[in-house]
């Protein structure tokens, strides 16, 4: 008898594993960079081979079958399995100097953690080159889309090695401007008659305010709405409103100021590998680095209490912090 996944090809079961995940063939394709067309039909295809459906197409989306659910664990087995060899060939092509990939939220890495890499580079002997990513989203990196992730939610793959790394607790600022052209808000209920800037991407889910607002007066407070932590601080900065951001946001050198509505809102940061990135000399030495970088009894401010900002403001005047955000803003 022939068996069924004879005819059956990676990049199938790589998009039948995509859909299942998200639930969407649209989602899907997205991640995978094709049309939404093609999804389909490789689903049709693979179906075919395999002689029974794997999916129920609804119009909220799909939802598996009894068989596609027996099914996803195999193919589970199959990317696990793809990936490990793809990640050993690939270690095993590069040498001590080999780059490390890192990909991080694009805040974090943008603002902190780029500081931090420049110090690496000056001080270590290893002469890797740091390849990072600030990604929108949490990359795979079981599928090898990097080294190692720093990101703003836990990962719930059980193959990867895990840490928390800390705690982001982001606040509510405003420039000097915006508080002298509006006023400063004292409670959320003050918030009703002011302008937000909202920054929301896949790990950052944006501020609800419809929860607390209502959606009409929550669509008529967001003056902007942006992915971007470089472009929601800059446009925070210049006056488009109130916005939140993490609580050392004033140490970086942008006329921000705190607006203290009595709350913060405190997301983990995570760290994930993969569990052969772990047998690198050169890797370990890099996550033992990340992990320097957040650590809270030198920098406070990412453990899990929440520091007020004015605070902080005083750690930035230690000698190893004075000169940190030094030329990315021009600071009074």
């Amino acid at each position: 008898m022939e068996h069924h996944w004879r005819n059956a090809d990676w990049n199938s079961i790589r998009v039948f594993l995509a859909v299942a995940r998200d639930h969407s063939f649209r989602k899907a394709s997205e991640e995978l960079g094709m049309s939404v067309n093609t999804a389909r039909r490789t689903i049709s295809r693979l179906e075919d081979q395999l002689g029974y459906p794997l999916l129920f197409r609804e119009s909220e989306g799909v939802r598996l079958t009894d068989e596609g659910r027996r099914v996803v664990l195999a193919a589970r087995d199959v990317e696990n399995s793809v990936s490990d060899m793809w990640r050993v060939a690939a270690m095993a092509e590069r040498e001590a100097t080999g780059p490390i990939r890192l990909a991080i939220t694009e805040g974090l890495g943008s603002f902190w953690l780029t500081p931090r890499i420049v110090e690496y580079m000056n001080d270590t002997r290893a002469q890797n080159r740091i390849e990072l990513q600030c990604a929108m989203r949490s990359v795979d990196v079981l599928r090898m889309e990097a080294d190692i992730s720093v990101q703003l939610e836990m990962p719930n793959r059980p193959e990867l090695k895990v840490k928390r790394l800390g705690y982001l607790h982001l606040v509510p600022f405003a420039s000097s401007s915006y508080l002298d052209r509006f006023g400063r808000p004292k409670t959320v209920a003050d918030m009703v008659n002011h302008r937000v800037v909202e920054q929301q991407t896949d790990q950052l889910r944006g501020y609800e305010l419809d929860k607390i607002f209502g959606s009409k007066i929550a669509e008529r407070m967001v003056r902007m709405k942006t992915n971007f932590s470089s472009a929601h601080y800059w446009a925070v900065a210049k006056g488009a409103g109130i916005g939140l951001m993490p609580n050392y946001a004033k140490a970086i050198g942008g006329d921000v100021e705190h607006v203290d509505l009595g709350f913060d809102f405190r997301v983990e940061i995570w760290l994930a590998t993969h569990p052969e990135v772990a047998k690198s000399a050169r890797h370990r030495a890099f996550i033992d680095f990340l992990t320097e970088s957040f650590d809270d009894r030198r920098y406070p401010w990412f453990g899990a209490e929440t520091m007020a900002p004015s605070e902080i403001e005083k750690q930035f005047s230690r000698e190893d912090l004075r000169s940190y955000f030094e030329g990315f803003t021009a600071r009074s």
